[in-house]
C-alpha cells in the first residue's frame, strides 16, 4: 500500500503537475515560521493558498484571516459583513463598486445564510503540499490547481470507477476561497466522497494563470482517486500525446 506522499509523487509526475497537491489540515495553532496575512479585515487568502502548490507553508487563525469573506468561509466569524447582499448583487453599496453575481440581493443573502458555519473555527487552518506532510500528519481535504488538459484527467480518473455517477465532481456559485475550503470541508464532515471544482471567482480571476483551476476533494476521495492510476487511461498513447502537449507549455 502507497502512502499518501507516495501517490502524490506519482499523480504529479503523471499529469506534469506544475503546481503541487497542497493538503489542508487543522493545527492548535498557527505555525510561527508559515505565511500568513499580517492583519484581520484586509487581504485575500486565496492567493495565499495558492502559494502552497508552489511548496510554502501557509497558516491561517481568527488573527489573520485577511477579508471577512475569508473569515466567514473559513468559519471563523458568522456573518460576513451588513450589506454583502447588496454588494454580490446590485447595490446600493457607498464606496465600492457591486459585482453583479447575483440577480438579487435576496439571492445573495440566502446563498450566504446556507453557508453560515455551525460552529466557530478553533485554532488554525493549514495548507502545505502534500509530499511535505510528516507521517503523523493527514490532510482533511486536498486541493489541486491545474490546466484544462490536466484537469480533464482528474475529471476522468475520479469516475474511473463510477463511471455512472454525474455528481462526483460538481462545481457552482463560490469565492475562490469556499471553492478550496468551505465546500470540500463539507463534504469531508458529511463522508461525501465529493469534488468541487472551483477558482472561478471573477473577482479573482485576474490575479491567478489564465489556465489554472482548482479541484479540492476530502482525502478519501484523492486516495481513492490516486488508487485509480495504475492501469488507467493515464499509460495509454492518448494520453502520451496530451501529456507531450502539456510539457511543452
Amino acid at each position: 500500500m502507497k502512502t499518501i506522499r507516495e501517490q502524490t509523487i506519482i499523480l504529479t509526475e503523471k499529469l506534469a503537475l506544475t503546481y503541487l497537491p497542497v493538503g489542508l489540515m487543522y493545527a492548535y495553532k498557527r505555525p510561527e515560521d508559515a505565511l500568513s496575512l499580517k492583519t484581520k479585515g484586509n487581504g485575500c487568502i486565496a492567493p495565499l493558498i495558492f502559494s502552497a502548490s508552489k511548496g510554502k507553508v501557509v497558516a491561517i487563525d481568527k488573527d489573520t484571516t485577511g477579508y471577512p469573506c475569508s473569515a466567514f468561509y473559513l468559519g471563523y466569524q458568522k456573518w460576513i459583513f451588513n450589506g454583502i447582499e447588496y454588494f454580490l448583487s446590485d447595490g446600493p453599496f457607498p464606496g465600492r463598486e457591486c459585482e453583479c453575481f447575483t440577480k438579487t440581493p435576496q439571492l445573495a443573502k440566502d446563498y450566504v445564510t446556507s453557508l453560515i458555519p455551525e460552529e466557530e473555527r478553533l485554532g488554525a487552518v493549514v495548507f502545505k503540499p502534500v509530499q511535505m506532510f510528516l507521517e503523523e500528519e493527514k490532510p482533511e481535504v486536498v486541493i489541486l490547481f491545474a490546466n484544462p488538459d490536466q484537469m480533464s484527467a482528474l475529471v476522468f480518473l475520479l469516475h474511473y470507477n463510477q463511471p455512472q455517477l454525474l455528481d462526483r465532481v460538481i462545481t457552482g456559485f463560490a469565492s475562490s476561497c469556499a471553492a478550496v475550503t468551505t465546500f470540500p470541508l463539507k463534504f469531508a464532515k458529511e463522508g461525501q466522497n465529493k469534488a468541487f471544482w472551483g477558482f472561478h471567482d471573477i473577482s479573482t480571476r485576474p490575479v491567478f494563470p489564465a489556465d489554472i483551476t482548482s479541484i479540492a476533494m476530502p482525502l478519501p476521495l484523492y486516495q481513492e482517486m490516486c488508487n485509480n492510476i495504475e492501469g488507467s487511461f493515464l499509460f495509454t498513447s492518448h494520453w502520451e500525446k496530451v501529456l507531450n502537449r502539456i510539457k511543452k507549455q
